[in-house]
C-alpha cells in the first residue's frame, strides 16, 4: 500500500514585526500609535487559544491606500486560575502567559502585512512616542510562533 504525505508549507506571507517597550496600557499605546501615524486602530476580538486559558487584546487597522494591516497584541495575558482549596486565603492564583514565549521581555507587538512604505521612518515616529520605550525589528525563528500570527 502506497504512503501519502502532506507537506506543511512555510509561513511566507510577507510582513514585518515590531516589539514594542512600554509601561502603558495597549489602549493608550494603541491611541498614540494612531496620532503619531495618523491611522485608526481599532478594538476587535481578543486572541484566544483553545489549548489555554490566554487572552491577548488584538487592535486592528486596514490600509487600502497602501493595501496593508497593522495589527497591536500584547505579548502577556493574565489568566485566573481557580484552587480547590479551603485552606488558602485566596481562591485565584495569576498566571502569567506569554504570546512569544522567546521574546519575554517585550510588552508588545506590532504586526504590519504587505505596507508600502518606507519602515525606517516607521520606526523612528514609533520611537519618539512619549509612551514607548523603545521598539525594533523582530524577527521570529520557530515555525510555532510564526503560525501564532496568522490572525485571519
Amino acid at each position: 500500500m502506497a504512503k501519502h504525505r502532506l507537506k506543511l508549507y512555510d509561513f511566507d506571507q510577507d510582513y514585518l514585526l515590531i516589539g514594542i517597550h512600554s509601561n502603558s496600557e495597549i489602549y493608550k499605546l494603541a491611541y498614540e500609535i494612531n496620532s503619531v501615524l495618523k491611522i485608526s486602530l481599532i478594538r476587535e476580538k481578543d486572541l484566544e487559544f483553545s489549548n489555554s486559558n490566554s487572552v491577548y487584546p488584538l487592535y486592528k487597522y486596514s490600509s487600502l491606500k497602501y493595501d496593508s494591516k497593522m495589527f497591536l497584541f500584547a505579548n502577556k495575558s493574565l489568566n485566573f486560575s481557580e484552587i480547590k482549596s479551603n485552606t488558602l486565603l485566596f481562591n485565584e492564583i495569576d498566571k502569567t502567559s506569554l504570546f512569544f514565549p522567546e521574546h519575554s521581555k517585550i510588552e508588545f507587538f506590532l504586526k504590519i502585512e504587505d505596507g508600502r512604505f518606507n519602515k525606517k521612518e516607521l520606526l523612528t515616529k514609533l520611537n519618539n512616542c512619549k509612551n514607548i520605550i523603545s521598539c525594533y525589528k523582530i524577527s521570529l525563528k520557530t515555525d510555532k510562533s510564526k503560525y501564532n500570527l496568522i490572525f485571519e
